[in-house]
């Protein structure tokens, strides 16, 4: 039976990441100042990633990301866990895709109703035909 750990992420790391995020679809971009973790199988094998970043003062959790065939095992839920007893969730907010409420809102997240200023922009581009999202916070 495999063995999971969630950790920070190491600077050696950085290309294994890259490589974990382009083979699973994801197209963010990491920067040096993400506090990036990482859930990661056995042999330190990225199999999960969520990254947080500051936008206009605030945080924003974003890259939640597990590999697709290991998706609806929890490993989403035991990721977020792990950073909620870190304490790095509190007040954090997240571009959730509308069948992801559910999930987000498991771990302490609650729609907004009220956008700041600094994410109105980035939540217009996130929502187009195709894809909606909506801004949660962890509270």
């Amino acid at each position: 039976m495999a063995e999971y750990q969630v950790k920070p992420l190491r600077p050696e790391q950085r290309p294994a990441l890259a490589q974990f995020y382009k083979l699973n679809h994801y197209k963010g971009k990491i920067k040096a100042t993400d506090n990036v973790w990482l859930i990661t199988k056995d042999d330190d094998q990225i199999i999960g990633a969520a990254r947080l970043c500051q936008q206009g003062g605030l945080t924003l959790l974003r890259g939640v990301w597990i590999e697709k065939a290991l998706r609806t095992q929890g490993l989403g839920s035991q990721l977020l866990q792990h950073l909620q007893c870190a304490g790095v969730l509190e007040g954090c907010y997240c571009f959730a895709y509308l069948h992801l409420e559910d999930f987000y809102s498991k771990h302490g997240f609650c729609r907004v109703t009220s956008v700041p200023a600094s994410l109105h922009t980035a939540l217009e581009r996130y929502n187009r035909p195709a894809v909606q999202v909506l801004l949660m916070v962890q509270v």
